[in-house]
């Protein structure tokens, strides 16, 4: 496969604001919008076209990464309208758009990428897929699948360059005891520098220490503390997490006798206290910032 060339344009000068993304020789845009952006978002025109997007945030009842997929004639604006999964609390941050300057993405051509996308998100069980029903199909001619084809790959490169590792399948991971002969408890003070940069938790209910993985699970490292009670916050499927490391005896007295993988690292840090938390703040660097700060 020939190179390609990614182009990203920071609208606003920071990471934290506006995205632009494109790929040489095409003519499709990727915009990255946070939601507090999107007021500010109405002057670009060709985010009022017809467009296949995503809205990405944390999952209400199971404090997982989540992702929407949805299409509209007028893309921004029906991403400023209520959607249907936010009646259950769940708040999404980030907003990917895919749009056309050429103006080919007809009604038909953006339906069928939304229910492409949707099976490829639900397929790959990297996040939580948020669309209550699955999307329709249309029928388009084989040609014209195979200029979309052509796009979503585009998009599928373009995605993990936004901080979205969302369409490609898990990596079957390592047993929850690590055979790496490197892996290293939080006591030890080092480890090799193959190894991703460890993260602390924040507050002093738990002493512990993990890191993050390329598919957006958790590793908490051995030696790290458990608290033995549980807040009113602490949600259902936390309690049966923390019951099932004890049952395993992955911990025991109170502390992780092996890494241990989550799915996320708001289920690790909820897990270790015993509530319901943002692990995207309570996951903190070794210089103090948060995931937030870094992964948004």
């Amino acid at each position: 496969m020939l190179g390609r060339t990614i182009s990203l344009y920071l609208m606003d000068g920071d990471a934290s604001g506006r995205w632009k993304a494109g790929i040489s020789q095409w003519s499709g845009h990727v915009y990255k919008i946070p939601r507090e952006y999107l007021k500010k978002s109405e002057d670009i025109s060709e985010l009022s076209t017809p467009g296949v997007y995503f809205l990405f945030g944390d999952d209400n009842e199971t404090d997982q990464n989540f992702i929407y997929v949805g299409e509209a004639d007028d893309a921004l604006k029906r991403i400023m309208q209520p959607h249907t999964f936010e009646r259950d609390g769940s708040h999404w941050e980030d907003a990917v758009i895919y749009v056309s300057p050429d103006g080919s993405l007809e009604k038909g051509r953006v339906k069928y990428l939304e229910n492409h996308f949707y099976t490829l998100a639900s397929d790959a069980k990297r996040y939580v897929v948020k669309n209550g029903n699955t999307p329709t199909q249309s029928q388009i001619r084989p040609e014209v699948i195979d200029s979309l084809m052509y796009a979503v790959e585009n998009i599928k490169l373009i995605m993990p360059t936004l901080g979205y590792k969302v369409f490609g399948p898990v990596k079957k991971s390592m047993s929850a005891q690590s055979s790496n002969p490197h892996s290293v408890a939080p006591s030890s003070g080092t480890y090799s520098a193959n190894e991703p940069t460890l993260l602390h938790l924040a507050g002093k209910k738990a002493q512990a220490k993990g890191y993050l993985k390329d598919d957006g699970s958790f590793v908490v490292l051995r030696g790290s503390t458990f608290c033995s009670e549980e807040t009113k916050s602490c949600q259902g499927f936390l309690k049966e997490r923390r019951a099932e490391l004890l049952n395993l005896k992955q911990v025991v007295n109170g502390k992780f006798m092996q890494n241990v993988e989550f799915n996320s690292p708001s289920s690790a840090a909820g897990c270790i206290l015993g509530a319901s938390v943002n692990g995207k703040v309570k996951w903190l660097y070794p210089d103090g910032t948060t995931l937030k700060d870094r992964v948004g």
